[in-house]
């Protein structure tokens, strides 16, 4: 069994198949873990705010279901033991970023997709040069690169 992890960008670039899509995965026997940080930007942000457009509000009901119907597997890293790894990422992530773009889910994917790896063969779907960077970086000072693909989001699901 493999395990995939997708970022923020991963959901949204596949629009309206993304359900499809991640059911389909699931149903060959792959895993698909979003983060919980994702989850809370795609979802629960969108929800709370009342002012969200509605075609936002139908995208994160969606990704809701797919999560209650378990095709979605959320997961936080464990923060007492990636607490470094995930203040680098951060780092990383936020020096050359604009004001306007504040960090928001990815730093805490590196640590979650080493956690995984150490017990799996791992996927990081994203676009994100700069987190595939980030997280080939981490992955290499642990000794995880052999367990991680890190693939484009058109490509995985």
């Amino acid at each position: 069994m493999s395990t995939v992890v997708v970022d923020a960008n991963a959901v949204i670039m596949h629009g309206r198949a993304f359900s499809d899509r991640i059911r389909a995965a699931v149903e060959d026997g792959t895993t698909i873990v979003l983060p919980q940080s994702v989850k809370r930007e795609l979802v629960d942000d969108v929800l709370k705010n009342e002012r969200s457009p509605a075609n936002h509000r139908e995208s994160a009901l969606e990704i809701q279901q797919l999560i209650n119907d378990g095709y979605l597997v959320v997961r936080s890293p464990d923060f007492t033991v990636s607490s470094r790894m995930i203040d680098e990422a951060r780092r990383r992530l936020s020096d050359e970023s604009l004001p306007e773009h504040e960090v928001k889910a990815d730093q805490y994917i590196p640590a979650l997709v080493c956690e995984l790896a150490q017990s799996d063969t791992v996927s990081l779907v994203t676009a994100d040069q700069k987190l595939r960077q980030i997280t080939r970086d981490i992955l290499e000072r642990r000794g995880l690169a052999d367990q991680v693909s890190i693939s484009d989001p058109l490509t995985v699901l």
